[in-house]
């Protein structure tokens, strides 16, 4: 367990920082649209097993806890978000977001202000930001199903890029932070220089590849359905997603040898008029117990440094390691800054 978990606290160097000051701020107007009008709170999350996961760690526990109830829907989109923030028509309360959706999400000001005191800042293995809280840390890994594979998969980004070396079909995400690392790291970047990425290099990049890609996967189970129904050889999927698949005796696992470190947080957006219950879901879900179910749930590291003893032996000497150098630790501040407007040109160039 010590290995590891010893250098996860280093990540902070990212330039993630708490604004201890920030304030709960009122909710702006109570909203009348039909669809959050509904009892309880309602929280966008990523669908599939992950989802699955998500209620019994988190949504049952708290609804038992308090009496609130947390409706979950499929498909985080920072687009949508800002749509309902906008228009005043707020349709989800909480956002489970990945880290670029919540730091662009928090520089263009559709989140709620998280109070200082919602969790111990001594106690946490990433510092909270002004309006987001990092609930999850995981790994984005390359799938394939060893029955078919054999010994000839991906076993590192550039192997995934090496159509001839590893041949196959492909799949990757429609979502431009994480797919331009691997790109990048796949034409030869040293993991540890990343960044600031070279964008021009990295769509460059993508176009080599681009014509061996049979699928681009906007919905996160597909990125575990694609290989288990035998529609594409290896994709591009999380460590979580494919520990629960081989629980369920799936035929398909990942190379620990090179993987994406990736951050995600819990959002509530901006004018819900449930803001105050919403920060008491987001508030439920750092805490250890919960911290700790989550990590043995979906092989992620707590995010509380009291969890840490909790973590079942056996997940951590499986989840992705911060200390070795072929690994990429996302920064999030780079994309909170580049974010929004690479989304765009991606999504044009998708569409070309």
């Amino acid at each position: 367990m010590t290995n590891m978990i010893s250098g996860k606290f280093n990540v902070t160097r990212r330039g993630l920082m708490l604004s201890a000051g920030a304030m709960l701020a009122a909710p702006a107007l109570m909203r009348a649209h039909y669809s959050h009008a509904q009892t309880g709170l309602t929280c966008v999350s990523w669908g599939g097993a992950y989802q699955d996961m998500f209620q019994r760690v988190f949504t049952d526990p708290f609804g038992k806890e308090t009496g609130i109830q947390v409706n979950l829907v499929s498909g985080p989109d920072l687009a949508k978000a800002k749509g309902q923030v906008q228009s005043g028509q707020i349709e989800w309360d909480i956002m489970d977001a990945t880290a670029a959706m919540a730091t662009a999400g928090e520089a263009e000001g559709l989140w709620e202000p998280l109070p200082g005191d919602i969790v111990d800042v001594d106690d946490v293995v990433l510092p909270l930001r002004e309006s987001s809280a990092p609930f999850l840390m995981f790994g984005g890994v390359i799938g394939y199903a060893p029955g078919r594979a054999g010994d000839v998969y991906p076993r590192t980004f550039k192997d995934f890029f090496d159509v001839e070396k590893v041949p196959g079909r492909r799949a990757l995400r429609t979502r431009i932070s994480e797919t331009l690392e691997l790109a990048l790291v796949a034409d030869g970047v040293d993991p540890q220089s990343l960044y600031p990425l070279d964008v021009e290099r990295g769509f460059a990049m993508l176009e080599r590849i681009k014509p061996h890609v049979t699928k681009w996967i906007e919905q996160t189970p597909q990125t575990i359905s694609l290989v288990q129904n035998n529609e594409v050889d290896f994709s591009y999927t999380y460590n979580g997603r494919v520990e629960s698949a081989r629980k369920d005796n799936i035929d398909i696992a990942f190379s620990l040898e090179q993987n994406l470190i990736l951050n995600q947080y819990l959002a509530v957006l901006k004018g819900t008029s449930k803001a105050e219950q919403a920060i008491r879901f987001v508030a439920f879900c750092m805490s250890p117990e919960r911290q700790a179910d989550w990590a043995n749930s979906y092989y992620s590291i707590p995010a509380r440094k009291s969890a840490l003893p909790l973590v079942n032996p056996e997940v951590a000497s499986r989840l992705p390691d911060l200390n070795n150098p072929a690994n990429v630790i996302m920064d999030d501040t780079w994309w909170a800054q580049n974010y929004v407007e690479l989304d765009r040109r991606f999504k044009e160039w998708l569409a070309t």
